[in-house]
């Protein structure tokens, strides 16, 4: 947590520009990656050592709060990779270090284009999600009891 808000911190408090903010963005976006990774790796051992929250989880990754995270993952490994393509390149071509403004654009533009559409389609999942649980009178917000799932007890 303490990187996180260091990142922030610094990020504000900083003004350089398009790379200052590229950076920002890289970086948060590598905090989000990572922090999906530890909820993945807890989440899927579970399945071998504690049967019950493994299927509990499965469940409640089901509501649409988790719905929007995925896609806010989705869009912190877009960014990621595109921004990390682009310093890869730079990296090989110092010199293009000076076109960093017009990279930067290029790069955002890149991932809307790409991000949109993908959103647009996990999104329509969400609402298709929701919508199946109405028709047999459910809700999907409704968080499930750990309590529901102790036949996988051990």
């Amino acid at each position: 947590m303490s990187s996180f808000i260091l990142t922030i911190r610094e990020g504000i408090r900083y003004r350089g520009g398009s790379g200052q903010y590229s950076w920002l963005a890289h970086r948060l976006s590598g905090l989000a990656i990572l922090f999906f990774l530890v909820i993945h790796v807890w989440d899927t051992a579970n399945a071998f050592f504690w049967p019950q929250a493994y299927v509990w989880s499965l469940a409640l990754f089901k509501h649409p709060f988790f719905g929007l995270g995925e896609v806010g993952v989705m869009a912190a490994v877009l960014y990621h990779a595109f921004n990390g393509a682009r310093i890869a390149l730079f990296d090989f071509k110092p010199e293009w270090w000076r076109h960093q403004r017009i990279s930067v654009i290029i790069t955002w533009v890149l991932f809307f284009i790409i991000f949109i559409p993908i959103a647009i389609f996990m999104l329509s999942g969400i609402i298709g999600h929701c919508q199946a649980l109405a028709q047999v009178g459910d809700s999907c917000f409704r968080i499930p009891a750990f309590s529901e799932f102790a036949q996988y007890a051990r």
